[in-house]
């Protein structure tokens, strides 16, 4: 007996429990290799990366080959038109070598059309058009795809984050663009909150989706840290491994886990900035509290949902991409809204184990060495970071004819100012202009309201979204410095200023404004006065 004992005891200690941990995993501290970029005077948010073509978007889609030194030649590939033949584009692509194009109307919810591209790792072949496959989307039902990107299911359907308008208990749904029909899927985040368009938003929005290829599929929500692994039964969603649990904190958006990429072997999630040890290389301690975070962990996954490695890179970024064989992984900076030039970094993670394990102290050493020499190489300013109580920091900005106005230039005249950051193709932003328009017939003796334009110039003048009654201007630079300066976190955001300048809240969605409005009218009927009743 006592030798059975003895024999049970070696086996535990030699063949320890299998299951979706491993005990160990080495973390690697990998330095990059700047890519120099070609990109004349666009100045493009990297969003797609197609073979060796990265496809980076600023209302129209441009792209040149990358490589690991170098972004060449920046070309116009898919251009919005105000036949919205392309409008508002979201990429992917199959498992065939097809670039699929998922275009919305640039005003309201509705899809427009879905294209499939050919050979789309080819410049030459996307610029030629006779051999596009077009599928027309305009008898979907209105919805809401927020997504960064979507996963393709079959050859007639893909998977997307968002939602059925007639459908508010779901976060994901299918697209058939060969039948033009919608299906919604079953999975709800069980968080405690209600089902509204704010928690649709808040769980599709600069989400990620992406499929290994043999029926599993990687959700990472862009709103906090949630990511998980999962196939689909009909209509049902199995999730096999969750690898970044979320809990919803109300009013705080959860930035830790900031964007994914996978292939058919690895994901890889970029976190904000720490370690598995406790280590917080703290990017904001020097005041850049930026509103997009910055990261530069990345945590790496096979498909069973067991963490292989943890890897810390030399340099801060917001999104990542993987070359097609596996071998490069690229970080990229803002181009639209966060440090004014971008920059990308290329990282060799072909053999990992020639690489050294890292040194906590050393890699805060080095990341912050980088951070500022990026933010003084590329034009990066710092930012005060305008919270409630605070006092309003003017800016510039431009009506229709060009004529210069000032942030501030109703304070002093017994009026609260409301700042109303919008973009054209937002669609919640434009859902709420009727409500506004009630607001403010009713309340302009006590209110002035301006529309900070977040769209590009030439996408601003040409399309005017309705007639209203209040101001509406643009900065000419996509409000980059004022969106830094004042933290919006998202659109529309709505920003209440008093007469003498001081900002009394900051409301993201047109629900939280009205509560604001209430606070401050001290009128509980004002949902019924915007019609939202």
């Amino acid at each position: 007996m006592k030798k059975t004992w003895i024999l049970f005891l070696m086996t535990i200690l030699l063949f320890p429990c299998s299951g979706h941990s491993k005990s160990v995993v080495n973390e690697y501290f990998l330095r990059g290799q700047e890519v120099r970029i070609d990109s004349g005077n666009v100045k493009v948010w990297p969003k797609y990366l197609f073979g060796d073509v990265l496809y980076a978007w600023d209302a129209n889609y441009h792209g040149g080959k990358l490589t690991k030194n170098e972004w060449q030649k920046v070309e116009d590939l898919l251009v919005a038109d105000e036949h919205n033949e392309l409008g508002l584009m979201v990429l992917s692509q199959d498992n065939n070598g097809n670039l699929l194009v998922l275009n919305r109307f640039w005003m309201g919810s509705k899809l427009h059309s879905l294209v499939k591209i050919p050979h789309a790792d080819s410049i030459a072949a996307v610029k030629d058009q006779s051999k596009w496959e077009k599928y027309d989307l305009k008898q979907v039902p209105a919805n809401t795809t927020q997504s960064n990107n979507f996963a393709v299911v079959s050859d007639s359907t893909i998977l997307i984050a968002g939602a059925l308008y007639d459908a508010t208990d779901h976060v994901l749904w299918m697209i058939d663009y060969k039948n033009q029909k919608g299906v919604p899927l079953d999975y709800w985040p069980e968080d405690g909150t209600p089902a509204d368009r704010d928690k649709i938003s808040r769980y599709a929005y600069d989400s990620f989706l992406f499929e290994n290829g043999k029926g599993k599929f990687l959700y990472q929500n862009g709103y906090g840290p949630l990511a998980f692994i999962f196939s689909i039964d009909g209509i049902h969603v199995n999730i096999q491994s969750t690898l970044s649990p979320y809990k919803f904190t109300p009013g705080q958006r959860a930035s830790t886990l900031l964007a994914s990429c996978a292939n058919n072997d690895r994901i890889y999630l970029l976190y904000r900035d720490h370690s598995s040890k406790g280590v917080k290389f703290d990017y904001d301690k020097n005041k850049r509290d930026l509103p997009w975070a910055f990261g530069n962990t990345l945590e790496v996954y096979d498909w069973d949902g067991v963490k292989q490695q943890v890897i810390h890179l030399d340099n801060y970024g917001q999104n990542i991409m993987l070359s097609e064989n596996g071998k490069t992984l690229y970080l990229f900076s803002g181009y639209s809204e966060d440090i004014p030039n971008g920059y990308i970094y290329s990282y060799d993670i072909s053999d990992l184990e020639r690489h050294p394990m890292i040194d906590s102290v050393e890699i805060e050493k080095i990341c912050e060495a980088n951070v500022d020499k990026n933010l003084k190489k590329y034009g990066g300013k710092k930012y005060k970071g305008i919270k409630e109580g605070d006092k309003m920091v003017d800016f510039v900005l431009y009506d229709y004819d060009d004529q210069p106005h000032h942030l501030n230039e109703f304070m002093g005249k017994g009026k609260y100012t409301v700042l109303d950051f919008s973009g054209i193709g937002c669609g919640p932003c434009q859902a709420a202009r009727p409500y506004l328009e009630k607001f403010y017939k009713q309340y302009k003796d006590k209110f002035e309201m301006i529309t900070v334009s977040t769209d590009q110039l030439s996408e601003w003048k040409k399309k005017p979204v309705g007639v209203v009654s209040w101001h509406e201007w643009n900065d000419h630079q996509l409000a980059r410095d004022i969106i830094r300066e004042y933290e919006i976190k998202g659109i529309p955001t709505f920003v209440i200023i008093d007469s003498e300048g001081k900002v009394l809240s900051k409301s993201l969605s047109l629900k939280n404004f009205s509560e604001a409005l209430k606070k401050l009218l001290l009128c509980e009927d004002i949902d019924k006065v915007m019609g939202l009743k």
